[in-house]
């Protein structure tokens, strides 16, 4: 991606968060019934993922995303995500944490995949410990890619009409690329969301046009990213969804990545919620299995 763009997109979004921090309070609607009323939330959660990724790279990925959610307004939300990785993968496969790429909202999860890409770990670095385990095994741990994600609703579910999210995208390479620990390259670009409730029912579907820097060490490449499915509230507090998420080759020579996801949100009482996954990878891009719990206090 042009620095030119790269400086835009920021601008964009600088520009979000200083109406966040200007703009008075009202209540937010969610993509779900659940958390009705919330203007800032705050997270942790811890994700585990594993893969051969069509080399036998034998990759295990354990996440810690600690994350802010904000809604300054009824139209606006913007979600701050900063993980904390480690990466177990077979010495030399060049292995590389990515992140999803894509608006977060009930059905885009928060998970993040593998691809391959660069020429295998390399030493470098002080964000980071590295240690070499048994069968040619390396073991990395660091600060992984940071993501910043904005969502503005143009138009809410109303009638025969969706509710309409346009979103915007922002991956800031803070992981350590040498390692393995993120790509080395800034993400973004445009996204829209639809979701629509029919009773209990909920459709919904999210596309996304990522530009992507490509390096030496990293052949990335611009991509469409996407997920869509559906969800039911069972009780007031309970909302299971199952959608399919995955996007267009990542990187060049890659495959394009693929998985289905099972995603429960709890309300467990007005200030705390819990969000459970597990995954299933279907091309060799995706994690092989993957699940993750989340936990959100709500201001």
């Amino acid at each position: 991606m042009a620095w030119s763009l790269v400086r835009t997109v920021v601008g964009c979004l600088l520009l979000v968060l200083a109406c966040a921090q200007t703009a008075p309070v009202f209540a937010a609607e969610g993509e779900h019934r659940l958390g009705q009323g919330v203007n800032l939330a705050v997270g942790i959660g811890f994700e585990a993922a594993y893969g051969d990724y069509g080399s036998s790279a034998d990759a295990t990925v354990l996440t810690m995303p600690f994350l802010v959610m904000i809604n300054p307004l009824e139209a606006l939300d913007v979600t701050l995500e900063l993980p904390l990785v480690y990466l177990n993968s077979r010495s030399g496969s060049g292995m590389v944490v990515t992140q999803s790429g894509g608006g977060s909202g009930s059905g885009s999860g928060r998970g993040r995949g593998m691809a391959r890409g660069g020429s295998g770990m390399m030493g470098g670095g002080t964000t980071t410990t590295t240690t070499t385990v048994g069968g040619g095994a390396v073991t990395e741990a660091g600060v992984g890619d940071i993501n910043l994600t904005a969502g503005w609703t143009l138009f809410q579910d109303e009638g025969y009409r969706p509710r309409i999210r346009p979103t915007l995208y922002l991956k800031v390479p803070s992981g350590d690329e040498t390692r393995g620990l993120g790509t080395g390259t800034f993400e973004g670009g445009p996204g829209l969301s639809l979701s629509k409730w029919l009773g209990d029912v909920q459709l919904f579907g999210e596309g996304a046009w990522i530009l992507q820097e490509h390096t030496a060490a990293y052949p990335g490449k611009n991509y469409a990213s996407y997920s869509i499915g559906a969800g039911l509230q069972t009780t007031d507090r309970l909302f299971v969804s199952l959608y399919a998420k995955g996007a267009s080759r990542r990187v060049e020579g890659g495959a394009a990545p693929l998985e289905g996801r099972l995603k429960l949100n709890f309300l467990q009482s007005r200030r705390i919620a819990w969000e459970v996954y597990a995954a299933a990878g279907f091309t060799d891009a995706s994690p092989a299995v993957g699940g993750g719990v989340l936990v959100m206090y709500q201001f």
